[in-house]
């Protein structure tokens, strides 16, 4: 029997896998699953130390297990999430509307939502322009820790018809000071296979348009009709 200890980088390869699986199968974000994988790999802990693994690592694994084990489904509802995406930019174009997160860089599945940064002088102007088109959402602040999101709106709506998206998609609005376009965005991912789009970060209207139309993703269902 070999009691050698696992070695530092591959305990966090597999922290990074098991987190990969709850963020695949069950939407928990990085963070968490990453505090759960520790328990799912160590049991009750002991050991993490050092060995917790970052964001690029565990969007690696997430990619590697979305191949393996989703690639009969993933495809279609990560080009429904884009098109819900899309049509939701274009409502607010007005807020110079960015895609970022998962629905960006192709790691979304069906238990995702969408994340998108806005950027007005004023979180207000947002919330009155939802509140006129009779959208309900809830609003919090964006924390001490952050200097240019002035406020986050969580908005959660029932999946559009025809298309393989399933219950209530969640969309959140992330209220940003103009300013913040001018600073490069952080933890871009850097996988050469990736489409130019999906690799940049944020993406404007234009992009995203650019991205579904050169991307050969399936559709599953006709394009629903705007919300």
């Amino acid at each position: 029997m070999n009691d050698t200890p696992p070695r530092r980088d591959d305990l966090k390869t597999a922290i990074a896998a098991a987190a990969a699986r709850r963020i695949a199968e069950e939407g928990c974000d990085y963070a968490s699953a990453k505090r759960r994988a520790v328990r799912d790999v160590l049991g009750d802990g002991a050991g993490a130390s050092g060995a917790m693994p970052d964001n690029l690592l565990v969007e690696s694994e997430l990619r590697r297990y979305l191949r393996l084990f989703a690639s009969d489904s993933q495809p279609a509802q990560l080009a429904a999430l884009r098109r819900l995406a899309l049509q939701w930019m274009r409502r607010l174009e007005r807020f110079n509307p960015h895609l970022v997160g998962a629905v960006l860089n192709g790691t979304a599945t069906g238990h995702s939502s969408i994340h998108l940064n806005l950027y007005a002088d004023s979180a207000k102007e947002v919330e009155i322009f939802l509140l006129d088109l009779a959208v309900p959402f809830d609003a919090r602040d964006a924390g001490p820790n952050n200097d240019t999101t002035q406020e986050v709106l969580q908005l959660l709506l029932p999946a559009p018809r025809d298309t393989v998206l399933e219950g209530a998609i969640g969309i959140t609005l992330n209220v940003m000071d103009p300013v913040a376009l001018r600073v490069a965005p952080a933890g871009r991912p850097k996988d050469p296979d990736l489409h130019p789009v999906e690799r940049a970060g944020r993406a404007s209207v234009e992009m995203v348009e650019r991205l579904l139309a050169e991307t050969a993703a399936p559709t599953g269902a006709a394009d629903a009709a705007d919300p």
